[in-house]
């Protein structure tokens, strides 16, 4: 019997794929579980559709990307924020995303704070760190932070 997956099986295959079960086992087990449906000519053609529009929104999203990636290589400017810290250097307190968040809201670059990636978590000292955005799972870009003394 022929069904499509809405779900991956292990030993059968992944989701949205057509495959052959026995009777049994679709009728049984797969189909009152809402794992499968039948294979029939309108249910393939609903699948193809729903791969298509899964794609073209795919591509869509990682287009969106891609030109807020070319927006924020036009900044320029270098990103300095201004904390307080103790003699040696060491910040009362951390920089963490939503510093670094409202910095480029101050120079009009939105960014949202999931798209920020500190590898070793908030900066506690002054000095220059190199800060991660990911605007997309394939599209990572970096840049140069600096925090320097409020005095």
């Amino acid at each position: 019997m022929k069904v499509i997956l809405l779900v991956s099986i292990p030993d059968i295959g992944e989701k949205s794929q057509v495959v052959n079960v026995k009777p049994g086992y679709a009728r049984n087990f797969l189909i009152p579980k809402n794992k499968v449906i039948i294979a029939t000519k309108n249910n393939i053609i609903l699948l193809k559709q729903k791969i298509l529009e899964k794609k073209s929104k795919l591509l869509d999203i990682l287009n969106k990307a891609k030109s807020r990636l070319k927006e924020f290589n036009l900044i320029k400017n270098k990103i300095q924020i201004t904390a307080k810290a103790g003699k040696n250097g060491k910040l009362f307190g951390s920089i963490g995303k939503n510093d670094i968040l409202k910095e480029f809201e101050k120079i009009g670059f939105n960014i949202l704070k999931k798209e920020i990636n500190l590898p070793k978590g908030g900066f506690k000292y002054i000095g220059k760190y190199t800060v991660i955005f990911q605007f997309h799972e394939k599209i990572l870009v970096k840049k140069q932070i600096s925090i320097v003394n409020d005095k």
